[in-house]
């Protein structure tokens, strides 16, 4: 009998150590296809500018269909990506945006809390070289196909990020210093299921 129980003991502990393992199992997301919009006012018109070639990559752990955790959420945006169809402005912009020596817009998530499909984002946003603290809602649902679907937006004002809002025609059209941005984002599974 005592060797019995001697032999089970290590099953009974290798199945609980699975169980453990199971719960905490996380799954590295890509994104595969993007969209990035930002949108502000100048004194002639509403304007946009947009991006579909940025890419962003996390750590989201499922359980039953649902996100419970996101581990190491990072986006990153080549400033040339954004265009606005209109040459001249995307000059200025990229000028005020300092992209001869900042090529890139970052974020980077340093925590998160969760109300179910929403997730409240914390996480370091930078710009022209200038790095400050951000909260971003996102409301990410995970689909039928396994593959993730994320929307969010935020608002700022740029002279927050030291950049000065580009003006057009000799100065004579400004551009608003309060501006949106708007992300979606599709991903899907990158890798066999790690654990965190």
């Amino acid at each position: 009998m005592t060797n019995i129980i001697s032999k089970g003991i290590p099953i009974v502990f290798l199945l609980m150590i699975s169980q453990v393992v199971l719960a905490q199992q996380v799954d590295i997301y890509k994104s595969y296809k993007t969209t990035l919009t930002i949108s502000g006012t100048s004194t002639l018109h509403d304007w946009t500018m947009t991006s579909e070639a940025f890419t962003c990559q996390g750590n989201f752990k499922v359980d039953n269909n649902k996100i419970t955790d996101v581990k190491g959420l990072t986006l990153l945006v080549p400033v040339r990506t954004l265009k606005s169809g209109k040459g001249a402005m995307d000059k200025n912009a990229y000028a005020a945006l300092k992209e001869d020596k900042h090529q890139q817009i970052q974020f980077s998530l340093v925590s998160i809390q969760q109300q179910g499909d929403v997730l409240l984002c914390v996480g370091n946003l930078t710009i022209a070289g200038v790095t400050k603290p951000v909260e971003v809602e996102t409301n990410c649902v995970l689909q039928a196909d396994q593959t993730l679907q994320c929307k969010s937006k935020t608002q700022f004002k740029m002279t927050e990020y030291k950049v000065e809002p580009p003006s057009f025609m000799f100065g004579s059209v400004t551009t608003g210093d309060k501006i949106a941005i708007e992300f979606k984002i599709s991903f899907k599974k990158n890798n066999p299921t790690n654990t965190l």
